[in-house]
């Protein structure tokens, strides 16, 4: 039977940076973790040994390729997660704000952009300047492109009935970072 892996992966702030940055990319070199973490070259390389070792990457020469399986993907939600709880604030304006998409699927790439939602009671044509706002700060904060969709409840009834599959993915995959959750039906 193997041992619990989670502590090993979470053990330092350094090797969450690490797993942060192999995690959003297909492909990593030793090389650039250490250039891009500033993690020192024998962590790294030990830590990406345990990366592979556990499942979460393969190894190709001196290539390491992020694998997309249950836990591999259970970690990067949880990284991801992490973050926008960081980052991501409640606007004064909104009642819940969360994620959707590739980040709270955790198939994410360095390439990916970070889709929001935020649920208000009803829309005013000065909530788009109010959104543009929390994505400029939130893109800044994350370091990634940032979008973010207003959500009513007319708007969320809406969805279900023309946008089916879109609807069903927010429904499934959305998480809420703070405030009030859509799927309060």
């Amino acid at each position: 039977m193997r041992e619990p892996v989670l502590s090993d992966l979470f053990r330092t702030e350094e090797r969450i940076r690490v797993l942060r940055y192999v995690a959003g990319r297909q492909t990593v070199a030793a090389t650039g973790v250490v250039e891009a973490t500033g993690v020192s070259k024998a962590l790294v390389s030990r830590y990406l040994h345990l990366l592979v070792r556990e499942e979460f990457c393969t190894q190709d020469g001196r290539a390491y390729l992020w694998e997309e399986n249950a836990r591999s993907l259970a970690v990067k939600c949880l990284l991801n997660i992490d973050l926008l709880m960081a980052v991501v604030p409640l606007p004064g304006w909104a009642g819940g704000i969360g994620v959707y998409g590739s980040f709270a699927e955790g198939t994410n790439t360095a390439d990916s952009d970070l889709d929001l939602w935020v649920l208000v009671d009803e829309y005013t044509p000065d909530l788009l300047m109010l959104a543009a706002r929390v994505e400029k700060t939130v893109s800044a904060a994350a370091g990634v492109e940032t979008n973010i969709l207003i959500i009513t409840p007319e708007r969320l009834s809406e969805l279900r009935e023309t946008d089916e599959p879109f609807y069903a993915g927010l429904m499934r995959w959305g998480v809420t970072i703070r405030g009030e959750s859509i799927d309060n039906d």
